[in-house]
């Protein structure tokens, strides 16, 4: 994984995955700046590209929550961007993703995990939100499966945050060792030791294409993950209008 040098890192004076949370936000608003700086009815560039993500994360949300997903487009479009932005990163010399760092993956799953409660009792009221939580069964099994429930819910966090955290980990770690086999080998005068430098090479440009296509699987994937989770809490049932008049 991709260090800043010891001295830059020293005058910031702040840990390197906050650093590069900052500028993955940052790369977020300048983009959606740039973007929105200009609309047109017939999107170009920036604009068309950022339409195509949020029209992306609003088809996932109206497909599982439906009419009322637009209350919580703001959240998903949110971690959607900063996620894919943020794994991206990864691909950048002398960046490193903020995603790879188990810190910055568990404030992100604690957003979504108080996230969810908040607006399954905002909807529902507590009473109902518990109730909700145990299921149509006897009352006599209401409170083991409120216990099962919880249980559940208390594994979401943590599946989100290592999910995330050991995909980009492995994507930098096989990046930075492709690198490091090219800059020992290189510059080695034995023929054999110049030869090995040739599959790293080669691989580079896949791992690197490799690298963005996971950057967005797991951008989509925790993304999804979330909606699913939010529409499960809140019990909002699919309607069938269409998503143009859900939006006016």
């Amino acid at each position: 994984m991709t260090e800043l040098p010891e001295a830059i890192r020293f005058k910031i004076g702040v840990p390197q995955a906050l650093l590069m949370s900052w500028i993955a936000i940052g790369i977020v608003l300048v983009v959606s700046l740039l973007a929105t700086k200009r609309l047109r009815m017939v999107p170009r560039t920036l604009q068309g590209v950022l339409e195509m993500g949020l029209t992306f994360v609003y088809d996932l949300a109206d497909s599982v929550i439906g009419p009322e997903a637009k209350r919580y487009y703001p959240l998903f479009v949110g971690l959607f961007l900063y996620i894919f932005v943020g794994n991206l990163m990864g691909v950048v010399p002398g960046l490193t993703c903020p995603t790879s760092n188990i810190n910055v993956t568990a404030a992100l799953a604690l957003v979504v995990f108080f996230s969810t409660h908040y607006f399954g009792i905002r909807r529902q009221g507590i009473l109902g939100y518990f109730k909700h939580m145990t299921g149509d069964v006897p009352l006599w099994l209401k409170p083991f499966m409120l216990v099962i429930e919880l249980i559940s819910h208390l594994a979401r966090p943590l599946s989100l945050a290592f999910r995330l955290f050991g995909n980009m980990m492995a994507k930098e770690v096989l990046v930075g060792v492709l690198a490091m086999l090219v800059v020992l080998f290189l510059p080695s005068k034995s023929i054999i030791q110049k030869m090995l430098t040739a599959g790293p090479f080669l691989v580079l440009p896949f791992i690197y294409l490799l690298g963005m296509l996971i950057s967005f699987i797991q951008a989509f994937i925790f993304t999804i993950l979330t909606i699913f989770y939010i529409g499960g809490a809140v019990e909002v049932q699919n309607q069938t209008e269409s998503v143009h008049e859900r939006r006016q």
